[in-house]
């Protein structure tokens, strides 16, 4: 259920923390990219992973756009570490919009991080 000023108080909590918000610090293992934008949806997507035996051992993100994209991209890349590169990068932007609460009409930068989401997987697939 959405708040008075349009977002849900998961939304307003994953966008205040940003917790995996930045550049991905030095680590070992192996280190993937996926980026997407679509600059008149008002989204630009970068995620990075880092790989350790097939496993996320870490996961950043770096976004433009709207308190949704920037929860979604927060909860996404959250999601990702501890699992297997295969199983970190499913996303149904579906079940993603109903949980964030997002509105009908910002449900194509849910789609801009899917396709970020997909370049991450492909980078992924690549070093393995």
């Amino acid at each position: 259920m959405s708040d008075p000023g349009g977002y849900s108080p998961k939304v307003r909590q994953l966008f205040a923390e940003a917790r995996r918000g930045g550049d991905l610090p030095p680590g070992p293992g192996k280190r993937c990219r996926g980026e997407a934008r679509a600059l008149e949806r008002g989204a630009w997507v970068r995620l990075e992973a880092r790989l350790q035996a097939g496993v996320v051992t870490d996961a950043r993100f770096r976004a433009w756009g709207c308190p949704h994209l920037i929860a979604a991209c927060a909860l996404v890349t959250d999601r990702m570490v501890g699992q297997r590169a295969e199983e970190a990068c499913r996303l149904d932007p579906l079940a993603l919009s109903r949980e964030l609460a997002v509105p009908a009409e910002k449900l194509g930068r849910l789609l801009v991080l899917e396709d970020a989401v997909r370049g991450l997987a492909a980078g992924m697939a690549e070093s393995q």
